[in-house]
């Protein structure tokens, strides 16, 4: 992906991407369905797990089109849309949110800073295994202990659950599919805005750490800026 050409679109544009990533998103879950079918539980594990990554990225886009284009300007571009644990951790905290109202923002916004230490505690869980097996189920590879591991080796039980999580993250992006409802996010609300803000300031604070764990705390120190931001806005 461009990256200056992200920086420079319009909102219309990058919106027009997230539709166009989201529906790329479900074709790659139902090419892992029909490999899973087919008993290629590796292939279908890498693939179901690029789905959620996908999904992750179609988040990171519609974040990206809530700026306004001066923040855009200064925003982490390459980190939001090419760090894959954070694309793995964005779309699962999708499979929470969803899109319907009230949005997303709004609901990071209320929701009890426990609980989302507990639901990113967790996302960041799932994105570790998640990218670990993605990769294990297309290569062959060597662990510390020089044993080799086999994509082979995915069992359909790992299968089954990674597929359940992506169609559940695909269930919470279908209005993302759909370009008839892009209007929806043509003029995104406060709380929408003041997360792509919170978003920039928590890349700026969190170095260049590229883990699952490092983008859960990405996540969740953003949102505490949001509430933050939300109760003074509110007290105001």
């Amino acid at each position: 992906m461009d990256l200056k050409a992200v920086k420079a679109a319009s909102r219309p544009a990058l919106l027009a991407c997230v539709a166009a990533a989201a529906e790329n998103a479900q074709g790659l879950l139902d090419d892992a369905e029909r490999l899973a079918g087919a008993g290629a539980c590796a292939r279908a594990y890498s693939l179901s797990a690029l789905a959620v990554e996908e999904f992750g990225k179609a988040t990171s886009l519609l974040t990206l089109a809530a700026m306004p284009r001066n923040m855009r300007a200064q925003a982490p571009v390459g980190r939001m849309l090419e760090w894959h644990q954070l694309k793995l951790v964005g779309g699962m905290l999708m499979a929470v949110l969803g899109f319907g109202p009230p949005g997303a923002a709004a609901r990071l916004a209320a929701m009890p800073i426990t609980q989302l230490e507990q639901i990113l505690d967790t996302t960041g869980a799932f994105a570790d295994d998640a990218d670990m097996l993605k990769r294990r189920g297309l290569y062959v590879d060597m662990d510390r202990h020089g044993r080799i591991r086999r994509p082979s080796e995915i069992t359909e039980t790992e299968v089954s659950g990674q597929l359940a999580r992506a169609r559940q993250v695909a269930s919470s992006a279908r209005l993302l599919r759909d370009p008839g409802v892009q209007p929806r996010f043509a003029d995104p609300p406060a709380e929408a805005v003041e997360l792509s803000r919170a978003l920039v300031r928590a890349f700026a604070e969190s170095g260049n750490v590229r883990t699952p764990k490092a983008a859960a705390a990405v996540a969740l120190n953003a949102i505490r800026k949001l509430q933050h931001q939300m109760a003074g806005s509110g007290a105001g």
